[in-house]
């Protein structure tokens, strides 16, 4: 029944990841190129005329962003980036229970000889490895860029590795969450819709906690803090403790989300669908 639960999880999920890998190597390719049509007195001189305000929002040093690393360094935090990962996030953690129960096929595959971990347990490693996989999308395209279209430059891949090993972590712990809000929900779309309020709600206290200095320890208030793809990229001398730091903050919030929701589901009534 494992080997069943397997295929049910990868079937559902391979399309998705499919195209969302593509579109993130193309636009990680066509991120760059684009960039480096951007001479770096022209970008250092728009980051300059930014107001303080901006500024703060970044989170990023301006001496930091204005060079070939820090223009690049953009495209962790580009919204089209987020926006797919986050898609993929939620997607998969909504769909093992509250997909389920929404669909009316939970009460089938609960009548099979499986426990109730297993079937939230692997769809949870192949949402992880999807995570990964996305996360080296982005890696891959970045490299695509440098080398076909800024070959001059002398950039190393390298450099961006901590970004994408960060955008990895921060989409194994919002998949970890949404499971939690699915393991209690009856509704994959209300589900959904509260996960997207609790990242909007949390991307603007880290957003407040930047830019209003009496505010700064809002940031521990939001686990967007542990996200700086960013700073890891820029910040040479801190980069690997910085990454234990962060990382090992959003790998256990995803792992207690999912431990969670095994403790509810485990115990919860299955209703039928609507």
């Amino acid at each position: 029944m494992s080997r069943a639960l397997w295929k049910k999880a990868i079937r559902a999920a391979w399309l998705q990841l499919l195209v969302s890998s593509l579109l993130l190597i193309l636009f990680g390719w066509t991120f760059v190129w684009l960039m480096g049509m951007f001479k770096l007195g022209a970008w250092s001189g728009f980051l300059k005329m930014l107001p303080d305000f901006t500024r703060r929002m970044l989170g990023t040093p301006v001496a930091q962003l204005a060079t070939p690393e820090g223009q690049i360094s953009v495209l962790y935090v580009h919204v089209v980036t987020i926006l797919l990962c986050l898609g993929w996030a939620i997607g998969r953690g909504s769909d093992a229970i509250s997909g389920e129960i929404s669909r009316g096929t939970m009460d089938l595959t609960m009548s099979l000889p499986v426990r109730r971990t297993s079937v939230l347990l692997i769809p949870a490693v192949v949402a992880a490895l999807g995570a990964v996989i996305l996360a080296a999308s982005v890696l891959l395209g970045n490299w695509l860029g440098l080398v076909l279209a800024r070959p001059g430059e002398n950039l190393s891949v390298d450099t961006f590795l901590p970004g994408a090993v960060n955008l990895a972590a921060l989409t194994f712990a919002l998949t970890g969450i949404t499971a939690f809000v699915s393991s209690w929900n009856r509704s994959r779309w209300r589900a959904i819709s509260i996960v997207v309020g609790f990242y909007i709600a949390s991307l603007i206290v880290q957003m407040v906690s930047r830019v209003w200095q009496p505010g700064a320890w809002l940031g521990y208030l939001s686990f967007l803090s542990a996200y700086e793809p960013q700073r890891l990229i820029l910040d040479h001398e801190q980069t690997w403790s910085l990454s234990l730091w962060y990382n090992g903050t959003l790998l256990g919030l995803g792992l207690i989300g999912y431990f969670a929701a095994a403790v509810i589901f485990s115990h919860r009534d299955i209703p039928s669908a609507y």
